[in-house]
């Protein structure tokens, strides 16, 4: 039996309707007169259906001749949309919804409009954008790295903005449509498509992401400050940093006018607030959502929040976040940035990096479905067991289980435990389990169901075994071996005396040859800890660690200087080129890193395309930062793609007295912002 997303679009037929097979790759669907065909996907799609059926918790189970019996996952709740289907690409980046009109889809390729009333694609534009909007007027918003275009979705009129670098494109209450990058805030006015924008007044910064409320007041996310502009123009930071100083803000969404989300690396905060006070802040880590870094997050009608990462969806409705996979009919687990919509018929499309997956009920998706765990079978040898008393047998016992649930089954994880031979609980994804031998007594075989995504688990079901003792181990019998292991023993220690003093010193040597060896591998292990596998450089713990002893045990008046080197553009790198290529440009750089340094100095990786250099004496100096810049972005890293040329940008700190390693770098770290901010591939000093 497999388990298998099958069709493309799918959704679930309503009650009563019929369902039956149309061709080979196909299934037809008669509703209320009329018939629609939706096609299947999978490796056996060119396979003839032969069975169809429904069992009680809705799941769509099919028989294919060759192949036996597959479950269609999310078949009702989920349906999906990809190149197939006339999308320009399978990328899915962002999507909008035209009011009384199509659902805008921006993929990495193009901009597909979707009359979701036909599942027909109607229109396309051939250009990839970052960031679409639609606003109250019809006119769709289009940033890209070329600039800002503006589209009429009813002609062809077009008009392109100069505007760079534009993060997003976010609709007001009005007509106010705002414009938020890494250079400043542009404001424009929908009613006036022929004017250009307006840079807003006080907002210079390097902004991520924002949100209006029904005031009128913004939030925006800058760097890893959250900010606030009232409707008069006035801004204040009102987060200017986060209790986990790790946190990165990456996307931003309101519940109400006094509720706000903020997700981003590392979790997701939860913040209530009346006007500029904080009254109440609410985080969640990754082991509790589910995902380390998330790039989308929404709230739904309802006060659900949606999260999107490359792991999945994550859902909190109020109690609890579960998660959302591919098990459950997701097109994929790789969900893309700011690829979360909910439809005014309460339904959730979702931009993934295989197809637009549309949740059609989220409701049926997350209701809870109690965990039935069963022992459906027992074996000794070849033979059935049932539970009776039975003689001794050294033949393996072979217990298989299952579960009720076929909704959830690809997620569900098993805990079993045999009294009186496993010592804790065991974990399994199998049916079975199989021991080579049961000892004698009675057994109780204990067995529990989880969903780990759901945060469930099932009562505990126990079957039990109950073994004979073997002759052997009867009392009479235990009684002559031990006398008879007693007399065996006094022989054999008169013996082992003598041969014990001549096997100590040698035993001595043997001993002592281990201990080195184990003292070497041990040291080898502690060096192998301290480097990046990618870079062969220090990992972030090690030159942490350096930076922190060099500034507590330099000598007094040594210079001392830290330096954040960022690799320039490397999303593009891995959005365009992969990020095996990627991984070659860190490790390149690695290298080259590695082949710079000299006595005094150390590189390590920081974090993800972020390097940490720590220079000392003489070399601690603006010029050999320069210098060691332009030594890295000098030649062609040597990767897959031919005579690719890597730049990077530094922001360097030297240390003052008394001066601790966290607000070093958190100056150098600065002074890389301010690199970027002016144009990257450069070094900027901190003051």
């Amino acid at each position: 039996m497999k388990t298998t997303s099958i069709c493309s679009p799918c959704p679930g037929p309503p009650r009563g309707a019929l369902v039956t097979q149309a061709d080979d790759d196909q299934l037809a669907i008669r509703t209320d007169g009329n018939w629609k065909s939706v096609t299947l996907d999978g490796e056996q799609s060119d396979s003839p259906l032969t069975a169809l059926l429904f069992d009680k918790q809705g799941n769509l189970w099919i028989g294919r001749m060759g192949y036996g019996l597959t479950r269609a996952t999310g078949f009702g709740i989920f349906e999906t949309f990809t190149r197939r289907d006339g999308l320009a690409s399978d990328v899915i980046w962002q999507m909008a919804h035209q009011p009384a009109g199509p659902l805008w889809i921006d993929t990495d390729t193009g901009i597909s409009a979707l009359d979701t009333r036909t599942n027909t694609v109607v229109r396309t534009i051939g250009e990839a954008g970052l960031h679409i909007a639609i606003d109250r007027r019809g006119i769709l918003w289009q940033s890209g790295p070329e600039g800002v275009s503006l589209h009429d979705t009813q002609s062809t009129w077009r008009r392109d903005l100069a505007i760079k670098r534009v993060n997003q494109i976010l609709i007001g209450n009005g007509d106010d449509i705002w414009l938020l990058s890494d250079h400043g805030a542009w404001l424009a006015d929908a009613g006036r498509r022929d004017q250009d924008p307006v840079p807003v007044q006080g907002l210079t910064g390097s902004y991520v992401r924002g949100q209006i409320d029904t005031t009128g007041t913004l939030w925006l996310l800058q760097r890893q400050q959250l900010v606030v502009r009232h409707p008069d123009g006035t801004t204040t930071v009102v987060m200017p940093r986060w209790p986990l100083a790790t946190f990165a803000p990456y996307v931003i969404d309101q519940q109400d006018d006094h509720r706000l989300w903020i997700g981003g690396q590392g979790g997701v905060y939860r913040l209530t607030h009346d006007g500029d006070r904080i009254d109440d802040v609410t985080f969640y880590d990754a082991a509790t959502v589910g995902n380390a870094i998330l790039y989308s997050l929404m709230v739904d009608h309802k006060g659900r929040v949606w999260a999107g990462s490359d792991r999945g969806l994550n859902v909190f409705d109020g109690s609890r976040w579960i998660t959302i996979t591919e098990a459950d009919g997701l097109a994929t687990n790789d969900l893309d940035q700011d690829s979360l919509l909910e439809d005014t018929d309460r339904s959730l499309w979702i931009g993934t990096s295989r197809g637009l997956s549309h949740l059609l009920q989220p409701e049926a998706l997350l209701a809870n479905i109690s965990l039935q765990p069963v022992i459906t079978a027992m074996e000794l040898g070849q033979n059935p067991y049932h539970g009776e008393p039975i003689a001794f047998s050294h033949a393996p016992m072979r217990v298989m289980f299952g579960t009720l649930d076929y909704r959830d089954a690809p997620r569900i994880r098993f805990r079993y435990q045999l009294e009186g031979v496993d010592e804790s609980w065991v974990e399994t994804t199998e049916g079975s389990v199989r021991y080579p031998s049961v000892p004698p007594g009675t057994h109780r075989f204990m067995l529990v169901a989880f969903d780990p995504d759901r945060h469930q688990q099932s009562a505990v079901v126990t079957a039990t075994i109950t073994m004979a003792y073997p002759w052997w181990e009867r009392w009479p019998v235990l009684c002559l071996a031990a006398a008879c292991v007693l007399l065996a023993g006094y022989m054999a220690w008169r013996v082992r005396v003598g041969l014990l003093i001549k096997q100590r010193q040698k035993l001595q040597t043997i001993v002592e040859r281990q201990t080195r060896e184990i003292r070497a591998a041990h040291q080898a292990l502690i060096e192998q800890s301290r480097l990046d596998s990618l870079t062969g450089l220090l990992n972030r713990g090690a030159i942490q660690s350096l930076l922190q002893s060099a500034l507590a045990e330099l000598p007094a008046g040594t210079p001392l200087m830290a330096g954040l080197i960022d690799v320039d553009h490397f999303k593009q790198i891995n959005d365009g080129w992969g990020h095996l290529i990627g991984d070659e440009v860190l490790a390149g750089l690695g290298s080259r890193l590695r082949q710079a340094m000299t006595k005094g100095d150390a590189a390590g990786r920081y974090g993800g395309e972020e390097f940490l250099v720590v220079l000392t004496g003489e070399r601690a100096a603006a010029t050999h930062m320069e210098a060691l810049c332009r030594f890295l972005n000098g030649l062609p890293i040597p990767t897959g793609v031919p005579d690719l040329v890597v730049t990077v940008s530094a922001g360097v700190a030297m240390a003052s007295a008394n001066e601790t390693w966290q607000s070093l770098i958190a100056r150098a770290d600065k002074a890389l912002y301010r690199a970027k901010a002016e144009g990257r591939d450069r070094v900027v000093l901190a003051p």
